[in-house]
């Protein structure tokens, strides 16, 4: 089989070991950049000698990849170990002899656009997506526009009194 079917199988491995069942399991696998449905996780389950198999090896102290070369003893599964890293290995060697490299902050306005989780009501969701359809937009630049239509409005200035204008002005304004 190929080495991306392995590594599902690792996966699917870890799956069992933290316990995940049913939806929970292939929401995993799938987090893991693995396409499976529920069928398809039992398929591989039977394949790799059924959970109870997979759960007894876990208990004997056997790793993912163990487990996996005790059922595929054919296969080379050596390029999925990792050696576990060293921190220095991490961050490589560190250099006391040079001065420490100044990074830039990342501040918000540095990115081209920022993420923003709102809370709306169900039928107000429901009213952006109607809306978006028939304006030929996705909801979210929907979104975008409306709220920079509203922001961009200046509000009058009656509604904001500057005590700091001068006195002529207020008479212009006024």
């Amino acid at each position: 089989m190929s080495m991306d079917t392995r590594q599902k199988q690792e996966r699917i491995v870890e799956a069992v070991r933290r316990g995940l069942e049913g939806e929970a399991a292939v929401a995993f696998v799938r987090q893991s950049g693995f396409l499976t449905t529920p069928l398809g996780l039992v398929r591989h389950l039977r394949a790799l000698g059924g959970r109870a198999r997979i759960l007894e090896r876990i208990h004997e102290g056997k790793s993912n990849v163990e487990i996996l070369e005790l059922q595929f003893p054919a296969e080379r599964l050596s390029r999925l170990q990792s050696a576990p890293q060293e921190q220095a290995d991490l961050f490589g060697a560190v250099d006391l002899s040079h001065e420490p490299v100044s990074l830039p902050s990342l501040l918000p306005g540095d990115f081209d656009s920022t993420r923003l989780t709102l809370r709306v009501p169900n039928d107000l969701y429901h009213a952006l997506g109607i809306a978006a359809r028939v304006e030929g937009v996705n909801r979210n630049q929907l979104i975008v526009d409306i709220l920079t239509s509203v922001l961009s409005r200046t509000p009058g200035l009656e509604r904001f009194p500057d005590a700091d204008l001068p006195e002529e002005d207020d008479q212009i304004l006024g």
